[in-house]
């Protein structure tokens, strides 16, 4: 009995991801709830349920993501911006005489923007990040 049960719900289970899967192609050709419910013969009740697992669902996804990628992206922002930095100041100290002052000048204000960038990258990021920490807490204690 115990095993006719397994295969039952691992069939059930089958059928709802296959339901899910049919239901996020027509949501993209841009059918509404009602014309996805008659399309896969269900109930729109059926289609809301799955919409509401589906955008669960991809919101821990884009969690998951935002949290391994971030601390790479501040990284990855913060060197091509001293990257755009040096050659600011390479552009504003340049003896090549075809460079004319408001080109320097442009370089400048080049300069101090990718400095204000960064600031406000380094001064963010820690917040970012703990802030984070403070949501997987949260989850962790809803969970419980």
């Amino acid at each position: 009995m115990i095993e006719r049960t397994k295969v039952s719900n691992t069939r059930n289970a089958v059928i709802i991801n296959e339901r899910r899967q049919k239901l996020w192609t027509l949501l993209t050709k841009g059918m509404n709830t009602y014309e996805i419910a008659k399309e896969l013969n269900v109930d729109h009740s059926t289609i809301s349920r799955d919409i509401k697992y589906l955008t669960l669902q991809s919101q821990d996804y884009l969690n998951d993501l935002a949290k391994q990628t971030m601390p790479f992206m501040y990284q990855t922002s913060i060197e091509g911006i001293r990257e755009i930095l040096k050659e600011s100041w390479n552009v504003y100290y340049s003896t090549d005489e075809s460079i004319n002052w408001f080109q320097r000048l442009a370089a400048l204000k080049l300069a101090k923007e990718c400095n204000e960038a960064i600031f406000k990258l380094v001064d963010e990021g820690p917040s970012v990040m703990y802030l984070k920490q403070l949501q997987e807490k949260l989850v962790q204690i809803e969970g419980r």
